[in-house]
């Protein structure tokens, strides 16, 4: 730690602080607080739900050569054929040399009219074939190839069973749009087309601070301790929405130790700064009470608010800041399990769609299927809309909207209850005067079916 008090960058400065923000305030102050990282190329292998970052497209026609959909026999005109055997490549130009693991063997590579060649499924069909003839619609005799009685009539017809080069992409179409979030039919089609690599959005390094001195990591906790429902899920929860989680650092409710796990130099063997982490999450220590220090360590660190408490139950604590000198941001989520994912789902979602390039994570209308009462505040409470959340998210665009889905408000929705949000697939903003049964109201889907 140095005696200098740093600054925030030039941008943290002129960004106003929110203070208890409402649920679309938060989103948006969060989401125009990050700008997108550089993309970053990764190996086929470790791309599956990975955003593509630029277009794929073919450097070669798709297949690249023209192969064959069947085993039998390459032929040339009408039979029949006299069946060419690749013996001697030396003194054959029409053979060539390959080579099957340690044992070298020749392949026609050129036909002439009334000539076959054996041929597999997916081989080279050679120059001057204009069939394939299936295995079992033809008979050798004494190096003579014709055509036997279970052919289909008029088989082999010109084309039959050769796939041309060429025939799924031409050089220069794009294979794989940017944005698209890569499954494995995707990198199957990639690993075909002769890619190894791709390059994807970058995901924004992420810390995790879990603090507290009463949590326990396993096992049924005792009266006066809390077992803990972050450890086991948040890295998981923080790469559906976009981050990689590098780092898992656990504090006790000590303030010196929480602003020096903040605030030491890169250099120090033990930073969470030491991943180059491009945000910082807490849990817990975001009140006011003796044992919540995480507001005082962010002030003495100079750092700066952008979002300072939400207007709306549960999360109501929640704050999201950024270190001095455009350092990582840090999203101090509350203690209680439910406001915690509140808050993770109202800053942390459009915080680490900004990095990833992203708009706005979509919302969407529904209808409650029971009324709501009023209540003293803005409440987020655990849904479960009849549509898959996917399905909710393409919803929010009106051009696709065709009825308002429907959503049921769960029960069991306290802040430190999970009962409820561990059945649901959105969380439903419920205005303070409450809601009636059939009324609409704006739900935010949760990244999981």
């Amino acid at each position: 730690m140095t005696d200098a008090t740093p600054t925030t960058g030039a941008d943290d400065q002129a960004r106003p602080t929110v203070k208890h923000a409402t649920w679309d305030q938060a989103r948006a102050a969060a989401h125009a607080a990050a700008s997108p990282l550089p993309e970053q190329w990764l190996p086929l292998a470790e791309t599956i739900g990975e955003t593509l970052a630029r277009p794929v497209t073919a450097q070669t026609p798709l297949p690249h050569y023209s192969s064959s959909a069947m085993d039998g026999w390459a032929v040339s005109g009408q039979g029949p054929w006299s069946i060419v055997v690749p013996e001697r490549a030396e003194e054959d130009p029409r053979l060539t040399w390959a080579r099957t693991g340690d044992e070298p063997v020749t392949r026609v590579t050129s036909l002439s009219e009334g000539q076959a060649t054996a041929i597999v499924t997916g081989g080279l069909v050679p120059e001057g074939a204009t069939a394939v003839l299936r295995s079992e619609w033809g008979t050798e005799n004494d190096g003579q190839l014709s055509v036997n009685d279970d052919a289909a009539p008029g088989a082999p017809q010109p084309g039959d069973h050769i796939r041309p080069a060429g025939e799924e992409a031409a050089v220069g179409d794009v294979l794989l749009a940017p944005g698209a979030r890569l499954n494995p039919a995707h990198i199957a089609f990639a690993a075909v087309t002769g890619q190894d690599m791709l390059p994807v959005q970058r995901r924004p390094r992420v810390t995790l601070l879990l603090t507290g001195d009463e949590v326990d990591e396993s096992g049924l906790p005792e009266p006066g301790r809390v077992r803990d429902a972050f450890g086991p899920q948040l890295p998981q929860f923080v790469h559906l929405l976009g981050g990689q989680v590098d780092a898992v650092h656990r504090v006790g409710d000590d303030l010196e130790v929480l602003t020096e796990r903040l605030t030491v130099p890169v250099t120090g063997a033990d930073s969470v700064l030491d991943s180059r982490a491009q945000l910082i999450i807490t849990t817990g220590g975001t009140g006011g009470s003796s044992a919540d220090h995480l507001r005082k360590a962010l002030a003495d660190s100079g750092a700066h608010l952008i979002v300072d408490e939400l207007a709306l139950r549960p999360g109501h604590p929640a704050l999201l800041a950024r270190m001095p000198d455009d350092g990582p941001f840090v999203l101090g989520l509350p203690g209680n399990p439910l406001a915690a994912m509140t808050a993770l789902m109202l800053l942390g979602a459009p915080l680490l769609a900004a990095f990833g390039g992203a708009g706005l994570p979509p919302t969407v209308e529904v209808s409650v299927t029971r009324p709501v009462d009023a209540f003293k505040s803005v409440r987020l409470l655990p849904g479960l809309a009849a549509t898959s959340a996917a399905a909710l998210a393409h919803e929010a665009h009106p051009w696709a909207r065709s009825t308002t889905p429907s959503a049921a408000p769960l029960a069991y929705a306290g802040s430190n209850m999970m009962r409820g949000f561990s059945q649901a697939n959105v969380l439903l903003v419920i205005p303070q005067e409450g809601v009636p049964e059939g009324g609409t109201v704006v739900a935010v889907p949760l990244p999981w079916l």
